[in-house]
This record gives C-alpha cells, structure tokens and sequence, in this order.
C-alpha cells in the first residue's frame, strides 16, 4: 500500500485500514440516500467483515500494529532488510504510528462515528498521545529533517513502546510534522481527550511563534505545506460543528464547557458565525448568516434539559417542536444572507 511516507506498507494496517472502513460507511450511506438498500446491504457487510478481521489481526490492546508480509509470500515484493532476510525494508510492524487512525480522524470530520467498536478508537489514539507526544526532544535522536529540537514539544511519527523496532524502519519515522499533529490533536478532541489534544495544539504554535519559526508557514516536504490544513478539522472537533444537508440536521454542541462561545461555521451552500452563552438555567444560540443561504430540519444545541425553547428569524417568530432534546422544523427552516436565527432556551 503506497502512503505518504514515499514507500509502500506490505501487510494490513490500520493507516489505510480505517480509510478503508470509512469510505465503506460513506458508500453505504450514500447507497441508502439513493435508495439503492441491496448496494448499501453490501457495503454495511463488507465494512463489519474488515473491521472484525482488523481487530483479530491487529488490536494488541493497546493500539493496532501491522502484520508484516514476507517478502516472496506473493503480495510483499520489497527488499528485504539485510539485518532480517524475512522483513521487508521500511514497515513498522510493532510499533505505535501516529497516523494508525487517519481514518477514524476522516470519519469523525464527515459525521460518520467510530469505526471499532468497544471504545478501541479511544484506546489508540490515547496510546498515541502516550507514547509518541515528547514533552521535550532533548533526549530524542533523529538523523533525518529536524522540525522540532531541543526543549521543543512534538509528536513523533512512530515509536516501539514494547520493542521490534526494524532496523531499517519507515523512512521519517523519527520526524515531527505538524500536518499530523494537528490530526491526531483533532481526533484525540473527538474522542473526549480535550486537554491533550489542546496541549499538541500548543506544542505545534509554541514551535511557530514567529521568532524560532514561521508562524504562517509549517513546512515538511516543502514550504506552506497543504497537510497542515488538518488543522481546519480542529475548529469541527472543538466546536461539536456538523452540518448534513441530506438529513436536515444542524448541530453545534461544544467540547469545552464555557459560558461564551463564537465561532465561524459553514454549510456548503452559506457560512456564517455562531455565538452560544450559557447562563444559570438559560441557553441563547444566535447564528448569523453571512453569505449564501442554508436548510436544515433538525437543530441540536446544548440544551441540558431546558425544554423551553423560542425560536425567532429576523425577530418573527418561527414554529418548531421539540422532540428529545432537539429542535424540528416542518417544512425545513432556510436561513438566507442577513438573516439571523435567535433560539432561547430555559
């Protein structure tokens, strides 16, 4: 499997596993939106077969490895490492990369959920957060490019936390970059790790502080890397933001308790701010179109048992129900440029 450390992964692993399992979510959904059940019947069996055999393969219970495929067994066809005849060159096998649920951190960002059952998502990520998050590099040796030095916090790209490090593992391995950082930040705020995935964040910033760094530029294989726009799916991880156009639905619940909140959102077809401010027993989430205009059906804020809710649109007014902690509007409630959308709940 060729990924982006410039090589190709012999035996399965849950880099490209969990895209793999994601884009199977995706297609079923999709399939049933269209209406094609028997396609998305397919899709839903396929994706349960491969995410139990990547459990059983790889889950050491902590994180997934990978299973290494030998060289000549018919499908790893690398060089072998001079120092293992029987392993190939460049794999991780063992060891705890810190893009093992790039998948998972896709799925989180299009609204999918978790694609392992049992909690084992947040197991991984938190083993990632465990091992491979230095709190300083003074100690750490890298004889490839040096992004992060010194005192400097970082997240490196692979450790061996119980052995088995190849002796010649996969090219970068002992590099930080933040494109990474910031998705691992994001899925670790997905899973409920808050206060870790801010810590990365700042770890990344502090790097970038315009007097060590460039704080508009976070470079690997090149100046203005685009992998550091990863760090767009922090704003959806932090804010609970998600919008699908599909079924109607609009929710922002915040991860972190405030008693403010504003935030930039978008909708494909309009963008826009929203501010929530929690005060005693009462919920005010104002939402300011600013461009383009937007539908949604359902509405999902932190209500926390208040169930007294109005809802107005430019000052008029506008009928809902409220059904399970969630706002319904029948016909669908369009928010057009200018307009602003004001609910109170007590």
């Amino acid at each position: 499997q060729h990924n982006t450390y410039d090589i190709e992964f012999y035996g399965p692993n849950t880099m490209t596993g969990t895209l793999y399992l994601a884009a199977l979510l995706a297609c079923e959904r999709m399939a049933r939106y269209l209406g094609e059940d028997d396609v998305a019947d397919t899709y839903r069996s396929v994706y349960e077969s491969g995410r139990k055999k990547y459990a059983e393969l790889l889950w050491n219970g902590e994180y997934f490895e990978q299973r290494v495929l030998k060289p000549g067994s018919g499908l790893a066809s690398a060089p072998p490492d001079p120092h293992a005849p029987d392993y190939p060159r460049y794999q991780f096998g063992k060891g705890c990369l810190s893009d093992h649920m790039l998948g998972q951190w896709f799925a989180h960002v299009v609204g999918l959920g978790d694609v392992f059952p049992d909690g084992m998502p947040k197991q991984a990520i938190a083993s990632v957060y465990r091992h491979n998050f230095q709190q300083s590099l003074e100690e750490h040796q890298s004889v490839q490019r040096v992004y992060a030095l010194n005192d400097e916090a970082g997240l490196l790209l692979c450790t061996w936390p119980i052995g088995g490090r190849p002796a010649y593992p996969f090219p970068y391995a002992d590099e930080v970059w933040t494109g990474i950082e910031y998705q691992v930040a994001a899925e670790l705020i997905y899973q409920g790790c808050v206060a870790e995935g801010l810590q990365m964040v700042r770890a990344v910033r502090s790097r970038h502080d315009g007097s060590k760094r460039n704080p508009w530029n976070e470079p690997e294989c090149g100046h203005h890397y685009a992998r550091a726009m990863s760090s767009w799916s922090l704003l959806l991880a932090l804010s609970g933001y998600h919008y699908d156009a599909v079924s109607g639905l609009l929710r922002i619940v915040p991860r972190e308790p405030s008693d403010t909140f504003r935030s930039f959102f978008s909708a494909g077809t309009a963008w826009g701010v929203v501010a929530l401010t929690q005060r005693d027993d009462k919920l005010q989430a104002c939402f300011d179109c600013l461009w383009g205009s937007f539908g949604f059906a359902v509405l999902e804020l932190p209500f926390d048992g208040r169930n007294t809710v109005h809802v107005t649109v430019g000052g008029t007014p506008v009928a809902s129900t409220f059904v399970e902690g969630r706002l319904r509007f029948d016909p669908p409630l369009v928010l057009r440029e200018g307009q602003q959308l004001l609910v109170q709940a007590q």
